[in-house]
């Protein structure tokens, strides 16, 4: 592997191009649909884009409020805010070419092998589904990952200037603050401390523009909207769901070999305490033990021998600490701490057969849920498009809300009194309507699942990719980022108001 021509990083890029590519068309859906509000904020006051609002678990505040992110990705995408789908995607593809990059760097600095670092980390699921979503994921891996691996890569004359790189990712999600402790310590291990200290400079900078903008700084806001969720069950949950998001869609540590095995067996037993914990069985509690043994197998190899394994134990189980404070957990909020345990297992020197193994597996699950994740977004575009045009009240959040915007209807606040018609989208946490109002139910479809594959959210498959919780009555707690099940992608109905409202236009089938 290491002995690979010098066009071979090159062309392990196009595996990961390769996976996002066919993609480019998915509709908008999950957490794109915030992001792109954000970025019509910042297309009427680029000043202060977080004054758009936007309806959160049924109440319409002001994205300053209840949008735990900066406002780089909505700065981002404001360009091309009203583009097609397919290029507001493209239009973010350059940041995964600096990703890709930044991962090279890093692997040939820390473990010897940048091919292997940019294989495993571009053919890592959860990077490949950031590759294909509008959200901040994929800038801020692509800060992190091009910083470091340019900080510590390249000579010293370019220090400061990867350092303010790196600090770019707080401009994307307030996790990249829990990188500028890391690249101070490499600096230090390196002798560039004071290069190291220009990763301050950006979010300074929007420090004193969120104080200019609104008259206080909205990552001091986000901080009580963040602690909901620290009861010592809860905690744990975020735990055992965080080490299992990493073993069933960040790596697949098939390269870890013997040295994996205790990790292994704790992630294991994590994996049973919330099997216990949640009341699972069947596929689901097998998946949520499978998942954190894998995860627990990389988290294992983080080693405190020598000055590199020190920098790659901080940057893991650091993430990992950062992770529990977080409000749930999420597959993606890994993004900016995988390549710890990515070149912790590459500095195993695994064989090529059993790396070769690794990206492969990782590869092809990639595909599998990028897939599943698309017919996700199209069921929830098709449910609208069922629905058809308002006016009435939209119940359900996510690209359902999206859509169903796009077509005159208003999202009810929770608790609210409805429009003549109340369209309801199962799956995507649905406001409930005021108790008292009469409501008929006119009609009603299921979007079928006919895709035989994995599923990244559903209750019967005891799953969900982008949070530990699946709306259901009652809620399904999850840890394992993915499953198997055959219900419906989504379940929509259309109500009147009683007295004879006209239901609007729209078949009884998909």
């Amino acid at each position: 592997m290491r002995s690979a021509p010098r066009s071979a990083p090159l062309l392990a890029a196009l595996l990961s191009f390769g996976l996002v590519l066919p993609f480019l068309g998915k509709p908008v859906h999950v957490d794109d649909a915030n992001f792109l509000a954000l970025a019509q904020g910042a297309r009427l006051d680029a000043w202060r884009p977080h004054a758009v609002p936007i309806n959160w678990q049924g109440h319409l505040q002001p994205a300053f409020e209840v949008l735990s992110n900066p406002p780089g990705i909505g700065w981002l995408l404001a360009p091309v805010a009203d583009a097609p789908v397919w290029a507001q995607h493209l239009s973010l593809l350059p940041w995964l070419a600096l990703a890709l990059w930044g991962a090279w760097r890093l692997g040939r600095e820390l473990a010897g092998d940048g091919l292997g670092a940019v294989l495993v980390l571009g053919s890592s699921p959860v990077l490949v589904l950031a590759a294909q979503a509008l959200t901040p994921d994929l800038p801020l891996a692509a800060c992190v990952l091009g910083g470091l691996g340019g900080f510590v890569g390249l000579p010293r004359r370019w220090s400061w200037a990867f350092a303010l790189l790196l600090g770019c990712a707080a401009l994307f999600r307030y996790s990249g603050l829990a990188l500028i402790p890391l690249i101070v310590l490499a600096g230090w291990q390196r002798g560039r401390l004071w290069d190291s200290l220009t990763s301050l400079v950006p979010i300074s900078a929007l420090v004193l523009h969120d104080l200019h903008a609104y008259g206080e700084v909205h990552l001091l806001a986000m901080g009580s909207f963040q602690s909901v969720s620290n009861t010592p069950r809860e905690l744990l949950r975020k735990a055992i769901a965080s080490v299992a998001m990493l073993g069933g869609a960040g790596l697949l540590p098939l390269a870890v070999g013997r040295r994996g095995i205790w990790g292994a067996l704790a992630g294991a037993a994590l994996g049973v305490a919330g099997v216990l914990l949640s009341g699972q069985s069947g596929l689901p509690a097998l998946m949520t033990v499978a998942c954190a043994a894998s995860g627990g197998a990389s988290l294992g190899l983080l080693r405190a021998r020598t000055p590199q394994d020190r920098l790659l134990l901080a940057w893991g189980l650091g993430g990992l600490l950062f992770l529990l404070a977080l409000r749930f957990s999420a597959t993606r909020y890994w993004l900016p701490f995988l390549a710890a345990p990515a070149l912790a297992i590459l500095r195993q020197r695994p064989s090529r057969r059993l790396l070769g193994a690794m990206v492969g597996a990782q590869a092809l699950l990639a595909l599998l849920l990028s897939v599943d994740d698309l017919k996700l977004a199209q069921a929830q575009q098709a449910a609208a498009l069922w629905v058809g045009p308002g006016p009435g009240s939209v119940a359900g959040h996510w690209g359902w809300q999206h859509h169903m915007e796009a077509q005159g209807w208003t999202p009810l606040e929770d608790d609210g009194v409805p429009l003549a018609r109340l369209a309801v989208a199962e799956a995507p946490w649905p406001q409930e309507p005021d108790p008292s109002v009469c409501l008929t139910l006119e009609r009603s479809a299921e979007f079928p699942d006919r895709w035989p594959g994995p599923r990244t959210h559903g209750a019967l498959a005891g799953a969900n990719l982008h949070a530990f919780l699946v709306h259901a009555d009652p809620l399904v707690e999850t840890y394992a980022p993915w499953g198997f099940s055959d219900e419906p992608y989504e379940r929509v109905a259309v109500y009147a108001r009683c007295g004879g409202a006209d239901p609007g236009p729209g078949s009884d089938s998909p």
